[in-house]
């Protein structure tokens, strides 16, 4: 949420990894190539609620459907299974073994391990499903821990911030910027193999007078792998997301021609209505002058993209407005998805999405009451075609 200059660096996946051929670059409109009566719908079914008390998340889920939840205020883990039922909890604030000083991020990889991102330990503590702790790996050559992401060979993307201080020289940020936000590979066994992209920090903005505030709107990057183990990454300043090979071969660039819409005070009033506890922050508050092109992405196996916007943003029907795209990169169509939680007091200045497409279902942290209770909810969900516009595998 973030429109104040905004400078990337670094070398893209195309540079490091000596790209020959160029990638396939997917040009889309403004419109959708269907609408109306001749549009595809996108279905969500709620099957399952389990009442939160509220705070900062992180969860994944496993192939059988076995949720697990880190509270990242209460530095523990709760597993629930398919049903919602607690089978187990694990972990406490602490320096010992399977023990956290600031978890940020629990993700599962392919061979059934729990990793958990401890920033102020500045490691990754593994867990087995049962949470026995096994190893620990400290990273000591990235920078502020934020999130990560498995492939199916155990490498691993953790997204990380740069400080000022720690930037090599020739590495230059705005005036306003309070570090250099970096996306890494990195292999089963935590060596860096490469970076793939950076950006300016764009959560908090530094003023001439030292004084820090948190930027409402500001723009996001967002991350996915895909079942290929393609990754698929972008940043909201442009409506850009790429798709590059486990080498880092960028294979193709899917685009969307659209404008920024313009913040009103109208905006700001929302957003305190939902979210009350912004209010105590108010002051250290700055809204972007317009919203990022899109919100988030998520891929849906077998479907296609699905990408998050902010058009109709405060509608009365608690739905996201989302553009869809098949898995050719071509927007097909609008559709609505329910809407999630997308950020708090704590949760302003980091990337906190609280939604996960899996295994043909959709699991999102939402509010139930405007800033109090929360509530983990999965959707199954469903793409349904006009009978006589169902494309066929030539489309």
């Amino acid at each position: 949420m973030f429109t104040f200059g905004l400078s990337l660096f670094g070398s893209t996946p195309s540079a490091i990894c000596g790209q020959t051929l160029p990638p396939k670059v997917i040009e889309n409109l403004g419109n959708p190539k269907y609408s109306g009566k001749d549009a595809p719908e996108l279905t969500f079914k709620q099957e399952l609620s389990i009442p939160l008390e509220g705070g900062l998340y992180s969860f994944d889920v496993d192939d059988a459907g076995n949720i697990y939840l880190l509270d990242i205020f209460a530095a523990f883990v709760t597993v629930y299974d398919k049903d919602g039922k607690i089978t187990g909890k694990f972990g406490k604030k602490g320096q010992g073994p399977g023990e956290f000083g600031n978890p940020i991020c629990l993700a599962l990889s392919k061979n059934n391990r729990i990793h958990v991102l401890d920033r102020s330990r500045k490691t990754v503590q593994i867990f087995d499903l049962n949470g026995n702790p096994l190893d620990h790996q400290l990273l000591g050559s990235v920078g502020v821990l934020n999130s990560l992401s498995f492939d199916s060979a155990g490498s691993v993307y953790i997204q990380h911030m740069l400080a000022r201080a720690a930037l090599k020289e020739g590495k230059r940020l705005g005036p306003q910027a309070l570090g250099l936000s970096c996306l890494s590979k990195f292999d089963s066994q935590f060596d860096k193999v490469m970076d793939i992209d950076t950006w300016e920090e764009s959560f908090r903005r530094k003023l001439s007078s030292r004084e820090v505030l948190y930027v409402l709107y500001h723009d996001v990057f967002c991350y996915q792998v895909g079942s290929d183990d393609s990754l698929y990454y972008g940043h909201s300043s442009k409506y850009e997301i790429q798709q590059i090979t486990p080498q880092g071969q960028v294979t193709r660039i899917i685009r969307k021609k659209t404008k920024r819409i313009p913040t009103t005070q109208e905006d700001l009033a929302n957003i305190l209505e939902e979210y009350p506890d912004l209010g105590q922050a108010k002051d250290s508050l700055r809204m972007s002058d317009t919203k990022p092109l899109f919100a988030d992405f998520h891929i849906l196996e077998n479907i296609g993209l699905l990408v998050g916007t902010y058009e109709d943003e405060w509608n009365d029907k608690g739905v996201l407005s989302c553009d869809l795209f098949d898995q050719n990169g071509v927007y097909i169509a609008r559709v609505t998805a329910p809407r999630y939680h997308l950020w708090s007091q704590h949760g302003v200045d980091a990337e906190k999405r609280n939604r996960l497409f899996k295994n043909g279902k959709c699991y999102s942290v939402v509010p139930v009451e405007k800033g109090e209770a929360l509530a983990l909810v999965r959707h199954s969900f469903e793409l349904s075609w006009p009978q006589e516009k169902r494309p066929g595998l030539s489309d």
